[in-house]
Parts: C-alpha cells; structure tokens; sequence
C-alpha cells in the first residue's frame, strides 16, 4: 500500500531525520518533559511475587513482591519509562508501577501525546543506532538529548491511533507465521522421536523398554546404559576462551559455545582442541535455562568454551548422525524435569545414566537418512515461514519510521479507521 507525501517539507536540521513537514517542529526529548527521576534498587530475590508490577532494563515487566517503593515516584498515565542499561526501552506503563534503579521516569508535559511520543522516541533511538552511532545502551544525558520530530497534538494523537491499528494487524500476521513455526516444530519433533523409538518398520514386533520416554520398541533392538557406549569431554580452555580472546587471538578454527545465534560459533581461534572428521561428534550445552542440552552434530577441528561438552560413540555398534536424533527426545524429557526455579545443568555422569534404545547399525543408517530427508522439508517450511516474519517486522519498523518522521501523511487514513 502506498500513502501520500505532506504537501511542503523543511530541513529538520539532523542528518538522520532529514527533511520533516513544513509545521512539524524537532525538539529534543528534554523539552517535552516536565519532570524525571529514576527508579529504586530492587534486589532480585523480590521478583516473581505477585503485588507490583516491576519495570526494568528488559523488554517485558514481571511481577513483584518488593513494598518499600516511595508513592511519589509510582508511575501515572502522562508517563514513560526509559531503560538505561542494555537495550533501550520505551515502556508505556501501566498506572501505578514500580521500576529499579536502571529505568528513567520521565513525566511529559501537558499537550503532548503520550503514545505518539513513545512511539516517536522508540524510532529515534534505533535511528540512531542504525545511523552508525554504536550503543550498547542510552543513559539519560542521552536520552534526552534525542530529536523527535513533532507535528500538532491531534495529529500525533491521529497518527498514534493509525500505528496502533496497522501494527495490530502486522502483529497478527506474525502471531499466525510464528504459530506455524510453533506446529511444524511439533510435528518434526514427533517424527524424530517415532522414528528412533519404533523404527522404520509398523509391522516389526515390538516389546517393553522399561524405561517411560522409550515406551514400546523392536523386539530385535537392544536396551543399553550410555556410560557403555559413549564417552564425554570438556575442553581444556574453556574458560579462556572468552569473546573477547577469541577477537585478539582469530584464527581458522571455530570455538563453540551456548550461544544461539551464528549456529553456536562464538568466535576463532588459531589453535583447535578437539578433531573430529568423518562421523563428527555431538556437542551439548550443559548449563542455562532454556538452552541447556541443545545438541549439535559438529564436523571437523574446533575448540569449546564452558559450558559445553562432546559426546562420541565408543563402540561400531553407534551411529553418530542417529544418536543425534536419538538423544534429542531423551534431552527433552530430562530437560522438562528441571524445576523452573533451578540453575539448569547437564553433568557427564546425568549422561552417563541414560537408558537408550540400540538398533543393528544398518537400521540406524535407515533411520538417520529418513530423519534427513524429512526434516529438511520441515526446516525449508520453517524458514519459509521465518522469511515472512522478517518480512513483516521489516515492514512494521518501516511503517512506523515514515510516519513518525512525516514521511507520509496518514491523517486522513487515521480519520477513516475511526470511522
């Protein structure tokens, strides 16, 4: 959908924002305020509770027990909340919150709106960082110092409104791409897990495992412990090889890590611990909520940070490729046995208890090629779903930049969805 320009534009005098509409003002977020203060130290052991809600450097509020904020700096509906570590933030509390010491309470004068004015101040904040200034994260002096481009109050009050209802529809088309993802990641998890408890074969006999994730397999597979057919490791450096050694000390070999993002490669290093051709070996996280036995097949020279550890096949009698599948629903289980409120972490001797099921080595060969074949339709789905989502949010921040900055005029079309 394409909307119209603003008939006349001036220079808004800051390079990023570039020309604005011609009765716009720019102002710095410091003359829109009326007044601020930051919040209070609120040790981690009162989160969680239930009778405050609590502001903080992340992205979502949480609930919390804490009852000695003072009532003078409890949040009304004129203000907004600013993070001032890590990522920056712009909350629209609720009336009444609480925040920590880490978050900013700034209180807009009367005549701006506050919606218009959180949405406005959020895009200038990533403009910024996307202009090439590098922020880790926005103290106040900074803060305040950010230019917002600001049309009349009922044209804020208008464009706010037109943001609120586009965005509602952007999100819903995410929510229905992500509960794809969520129902392609079901399925392929219950493929895998048939696969390497009940085989290729429906009409293969089947007996008691006796062990409850296992269930019921092949009569002519074996039960065995894994301390009898794998062995563990940890790397030497571990904890040497941080981030920021790895940066001063790049090389050809890849260092593994828990981290999520750039498949699990922390960094480089000129020096490898582990080599692992043909076969490769398996890598788990051992400690972090969420992330901990997240399993990997890895190929080839590379080192370990802490955390992680390799798991190999000391017998013939294991295929790697289907261990890999084969650990991930035992993984799981276990996983989900870890009280939410422990630090979760995975020993070698958890490992070495696990019961697992053990078929001749050329149905694992079968198993494993059909596990292939299917998930990588499974993951082409996924990522076909995960393009329309970056599409989308692409598209959410583009919409909110233009018109915030005067880009576009969507006054009109703010009036027409009133109606």
């Amino acid at each position: 959908m394409s909307f119209p320009r603003y008939p006349a534009y001036k220079d808004s005098g800051v390079e990023w924002l570039g020309e604005v509409p011609e009765h716009w003002e720019v102002k710095p977020l410091r003359r829109l305020v009326e007044k601020t203060n930051a919040g209070e130290v609120i040790d981690r052991t009162y989160w969680g509770g239930s009778k405050e809600l609590l502001y903080t450097c992340a992205l979502q509020p949480l609930d919390c027990d804490y009852e000695g904020f003072p009532d003078w700096k409890r949040t009304t509906l004129n203000d907004l909340l600013l993070t001032r570590n890590g990522t920056p933030y712009v909350h629209k509390p609720v009336y009444n919150a609480i925040y920590t010491n880490v978050v900013q309470r700034i209180t807009l004068l009367p005549g701006e709106d506050r919606n218009f004015i959180a949405i406005a101040l959020g895009c200038s904040s990533e403009n910024l960082r996307g202009y090439g200034v590098s922020i880790e994260s926005l103290n106040y002096d900074m803060w305040k110092g950010l230019p917002i481009a600001i049309p009349p109050l009922p044209e804020q009050t208008r464009i706010a409104a037109f943001l609120d209802r586009e965005t509602a529809k952007i999100d819903g088309l995410v929510a229905e791409q992500q509960r794809l993802i969520d129902l392609i990641k079901e399925k392929r998890q219950a493929v895998i897990s048939h696969a390497v408890t009940k085989g290729l074969n429906p009409a293969a006999p089947m007996k008691p495992s006796g062990i409850e994730w296992l269930g019921d397999v092949p009569a002519h597979w074996e039960i065995r412990k894994v301390s009898h057919l794998f062995r563990a490791g940890k790397g030497k450096n571990g904890q040497m090889l941080t981030k920021e050694y790895c940066a001063a000390n790049e090389g050809d070999f890849p260092v593994y890590s828990g981290q999520t993002e750039n498949d699990g490669v922390m960094g480089t290093w000129n020096q490898f611990e582990f080599d692992f051709e043909g076969a490769g070996v398996l890598f788990s996280t051992t400690v972090g909520s969420g992330k901990v036995m997240t399993l990997k097949h890895l190929y080839g020279k590379f080192s370990l940070s802490q955390n992680c550890m390799v798991i190999w096949p000391t017998s013939d009698v294991c295929l790697t490729r289907f261990y890999f599948y084969h650990f991930q629903p035992l993984f799981d289980v276990e996983r989900s046995l870890i009280p939410q409120h422990m630090q979760a972490s995975f020993r070698m001797e958890d490992l070495y208890s696990y019961i697992i099921a053990v078929p001749p080595v050329d149905e694992q060969h079968a198993i494993a090629g059909f596990i292939d074949l299917r998930t990588r339709d499974f993951d082409a789905l996924t990522a076909e779903a995960q393009r329309a989502i970056d599409l989308l949010h692409e598209r959410r921040t583009a919409l909110i930049s233009a018109a915030v900055t005067g880009q576009i005029d969507v006054r009109h079309l703010a009036e027409a969805g009133a109606a």
